[in-house]
């Protein structure tokens, strides 16, 4: 007989459970993941179709960030940092092997390798991210994530559940010219950035590709009485998770290595450099927040 303590009672004074804004510190952060899992569940076990910020109350959303303000933010060293860049697979049998019906072979098939550091207080957050572009049954290509470094258990639960496959890394570090994420001892990924050597045709590609943001799926779970995984799409498709105010960006060459142990990294030519860019982006802010979609036309036993 006995009595185990995950979380102080003192966390959820009064009985209530601690909002987004009273996040102060990592087990405050770790506590709130319970929430998102829940709601996130419960919407995938009902009839709506899109879920904002998770389910989540934003009484009094701040007001949109204008450029001074961004300006001011992105001179003080704020802003979410890191690396994208798009690869041509080296294996289109272990590709399709990822693309669980209804998903389908893209037009052209790609692979993008991002990586980011959310740089964000009080809590902050890294995470890389390995995706195959796929065709949904909408017909939108979206990013289907496959391999997810994070740096906790918590995000690595959430994850898992909405279908990101993310596992905990022992050290995550995001810097300009060298990104790496260590696990068990050794690299799992590591990005090196090398400024220049891309034409301004290329550029003016990078540019319009932009990253993953607003245009991820994912298989959740079955769950409750739905038993079947459901496809998600974190965003509404292609640039909608654009606009946020640029305090860094430049193009050049991304050499990237996966270990050989993780099967992804077969989608990777040998000795991959490929052109890429390094950006900081300071988010805007205002009403409303990030969404979930479920993508129509889904039927998976």
């Amino acid at each position: 007989m006995g009595t185990l303590v995950t979380y102080p009672r003192e966390k959820h004074a009064d009985g209530k459970p601690i909002e987004r804004w009273e996040i102060k510190e990592e087990l405050d952060r770790e506590i709130f993941a319970r929430r998102l899992l829940e709601n996130v569940r419960n919407w995938i076990d009902s009839d709506e179709d899109v879920i904002n910020s998770m389910g989540m109350p934003n009484p009094n959303p701040p007001p949109q960030l204008t450029d001074e303000e961004c300006k001011t933010k992105a001179d003080a060293g704020e802003g979410t940092y890191g690396h994208s860049t798009i690869i041509e697979p080296a294996d289109l049998d272990l590709y399709s092997g990822y693309l669980y019906p209804p998903l389908r072979m893209p037009e052209k098939p790609q692979v993008m390798v991002s990586y980011w550091d959310m740089n964000r207080e009080p809590v902050n957050f890294m995470e890389g991210r390995i995706m195959i572009k796929a065709l949904c049954p909408d017909g939108i290509e979206s990013w289907l994530t496959i391999n997810i470094p994070v740096p906790n258990f918590y995000t690595a639960l959430e994850g898992n559940a909405w279908g990101w496959p993310k596992y905990v890394a022992d050290e995550m570090t995001v810097t300009k010219e060298h990104s790496e994420v260590i696990y068990e001892g050794k690299p799992s990924l590591l990005l090196d950035f090398t400024p220049g050597g891309v034409d301004d045709t290329t550029m003016a590609q990078l540019k319009e590709q932009g990253t993953e943001g607003g245009n991820t799926v994912s298989f959740h779970m079955a769950t409750g009485t739905t038993s079947h995984m459901t496809l998600l799409r974190q965003g509404t498709g292609p640039k909608s998770g654009r606009g946020g105010y640029v305090a860094e960006w430049e193009a050049g060459m991304i050499r990237t290595w996966g270990r050989p142990e993780d099967k992804w990294s077969g989608l990777l030519p040998e000795d991959c450099v490929t052109p890429g860019f390094w950006q900081r982006t300071v988010a805007r802010g205002g009403p409303g927040g990030g969404a979930m979609y479920k993508v129509k036309n889904l039927q998976v036993n």
